[in-house]
């Protein structure tokens, strides 16, 4: 099926599905590039601020390396279109993961904003059929002839 055989609505899903992707992966990384310079202050900062919950301070500060460099991961997989699924799945337990932690600290305000991230990545799971430009596709609006037997 070739570009012009789609309708202008199938264009604009794709679309987009690219653009919202492309904007949560940008987020992630762009996370990841600010605190990478001062990962050592980010750890020691989250593990300040779960000194009053039951999370032992070791765990939180080796998470917190964990967080930036799945972050790192997440950004690029999503910006590129590689694996989106699986970016997506993972980026959906890191949010899972990240809300369960400002839960333990009373931080509702925060839990609610990242519940807007899991909406984005509950959108893009849902309709991953739209995703058609990324590494995974090819950079294609079009349908490769493959994807239609």
């Amino acid at each position: 099926m070739s570009l012009s055989d789609l309708t202008p609505t199938a264009i604009d899903r794709r679309i987009g599905f690219a653009l919202l992707r492309l904007m949560l992966g940008i987020n992630m990384l762009g996370r990841s590039i600010v605190r990478i310079p001062e990962l050592q202050n980010f750890a020691n900062g989250m593990a300040d601020n779960f000194a009053e919950t039951f999370l032992p301070e070791t765990f939180v500060f080796l998470y917190a390396y964990i967080i930036v460099f799945t972050e790192t991961v997440i950004g690029v997989m999503l910006i590129l279109g590689w694996k989106t699924r699986w970016g997506l799945t993972i980026m959906g337990l890191l949010l899972a993961s990240l809300a369960f932690g400002v839960i333990l600290q009373s931080n509702f305000g925060t839990a609610a904003n990242i519940m807007i991230y899991g909406i984005g990545v509950y959108l893009l799971l849902s309709n991953t059929q739209h995703d058609h430009f990324g590494i995974d596709r090819g950079f294609s609006l079009s349908v490769k002839e493959k994807e239609e037997s």
